[in-house]
């Protein structure tokens, strides 16, 4: 244990250690008033938005900025924003067709709203429409912040009553009929602490980030940046991003480029003319992640050991009984296929199966138990995929020295919105006169 704890925390100080030297830089989107904050950049492709506002976050404006043979053009008002009213916290969907944002503008008349609350503008033909304010359903008579969609989900903060925290971080799933479920707050770790907001997520939905004073109090700044990675519907621990990312001041509306070369984010850090007005700053991505190391997949590289050895759990049944059909389905991907190799009549024979085929294959009670015992895994990853190679033991008795069979396997795991599931999964009995490979545990002890 102590081996282990020890070994824990060099790998935490070699990934601050790293982090440190991690280059920020400020980002220059063109002339502005010295009296204004910059804050929320999004870049989709060859697309910037972004808001610019008074102290105070007053006068909000929303900006849009273009790329044209690969240099930035001067930031330009959309042209639906206006002085009237406050606009703020720009996001285009992933098509870039649609811009979620939030507004005090009336759905009618002249008075402001005296809140900020939903909208959405779309692109076609060249043209920005005219802002449509979003369900009542997902409105509230508090400040709604942050707003950003993913297919038929939509992120946003609130202060409404009734939350986990006075400003937290909610969902509401599109319906059928086009409208949208009731809003739920995320679970912990996004929603900790007193205040959080600006949810997002990166290009390949791996890993969110937000700002939390969870830490307030504690380190030289009001509210930090943190991420976690995303696994199903749930999260892994939340990391707070090291300096000098975050620092002396406010950092707030973390965004990923969709080329995931940089992380965007706005900080009230020393520097501006007036104090207290934010500037934006990008690091490079990529480079954050290198430092921060192994704790960044950590969470899902532990689901997917327990996954795959629920597996050979799930196929494993007493005399008389079937595998474990639930477990085994909540496994396999809807596309999963199976193929089995052994040795017939000194030929391979090899047969294939989808997902459904092998469940009822299985789901029929055998008169002979089976227990399978896995001896040996090694497992090469990248991102949402990963290729886990075993060596099994199968056993008619669970107290039998000696193996019945061995057979050695190749599993293809795909990570998605369900976790882990199993893609495809290639199982060959041992040949006779080729051992499997050295196993690093004795026969019969069984990894699982």
């Amino acid at each position: 244990m102590q081996s282990n704890l020890t070994l824990a925390l060099l790998l935490s100080l070699c990934g601050w250690a790293q982090a440190a030297a991690l280059p920020v830089e400020l980002m220059q989107l063109g002339p502005s008033d010295p009296a204004t904050q910059s804050y929320n950049l999004q870049e989709l492709r060859n697309v910037r938005v972004f808001a610019r506002s008074a102290a105070g976050f007053k006068q909000s404006r929303l900006f849009w900025q273009q790329r044209v043979d690969g240099q930035w053009q001067a930031p330009q008002p959309l042209p639906f924003t206006d002085a009237r009213w406050r606009d703020s916290d720009p996001h285009l969907s992933g098509n870039g067709k649609t811009l979620t944002f939030i507004s005090d503008r009336p759905a009618a008349g002249e008075q402001a709203l005296g809140q900020l609350d939903l909208y959405e503008s779309n692109f076609s033909e060249g043209q920005w429409s005219v802002p449509q304010r979003l369900s009542e359903s997902l409105q509230s008579k508090a400040y709604e912040l942050g707003p950003e969609r993913y297919g038929d989900k939509l992120y946003f903060a609130s202060y409404r009553p009734g939350g986990p925290g006075k400003l937290s971080v909610y969902r509401s799933d599109r319906l059928q009929d086009g409208g949208y479920g009731a809003p739920l707050a995320l679970p912990a770790p996004v929603n900790e602490g007193s205040s959080n907001s600006d949810f997002t997520l990166t290009p390949d939905g791996r890993y969110a980030l937000w700002w939390s004073n969870r830490h307030a109090g504690t380190n030289r700044g009001d509210a930090d940046i943190f991420m976690a990675e995303r696994v199903g519907e749930g999260f892994g621990p939340a990391i707070r991003l090291p300096e000098p990312i975050n620092g002396p001041g406010f950092e707030f509306t973390p965004s990923v480029s969709s080329d995931g070369q940089w992380l965007m984010f706005a900080s009230t850090r020393p520097g501006k003319q007036d104090a207290g007005l934010s500037q934006l700053y990008r690091v490079s991505w990529p480079a954050l992640l290198k430092a921060l190391g192994p704790q960044v997949e950590a969470h899902s590289q532990l689901e997917l050991e327990q996954k795959h050895s629920a597996l050979w759990r799930a196929i494993s049944h007493k005399a008389g009984e079937a595998a474990d059909i639930g477990l085994l389905g909540s496994l396999l991907h809807p596309q999963a296929q199976v193929w089995g190799q052994s040795l017939r009549a000194a030929n391979l024979d090899i047969k294939a199966w989808s997902g459904s085929e092998f469940l009822a294959m299985l789901k029929t009670p055998a008169p002979e138990a089976l227990f399978e015992c896995e001896v040996h895994r090694e497992i090469r990853r990248y991102g949402a995929h990963a290729e886990v190679y075993s060596v099994v033991e199968s056993r008619r008795r669970s107290d039998q020295v000696q193996a019945d069979g061995v057979g050695v396997n190749s599993g293809q795991w795909q990570l998605g919105p369900q976790g882990w599931q199993l893609l495809s999964l290639h199982y060959a009995m041992a040949l006779p006169g080729q051992a499997p490979p050295p196993q690093a545990r004795q026969s019969g002890d069984c990894m699982a």
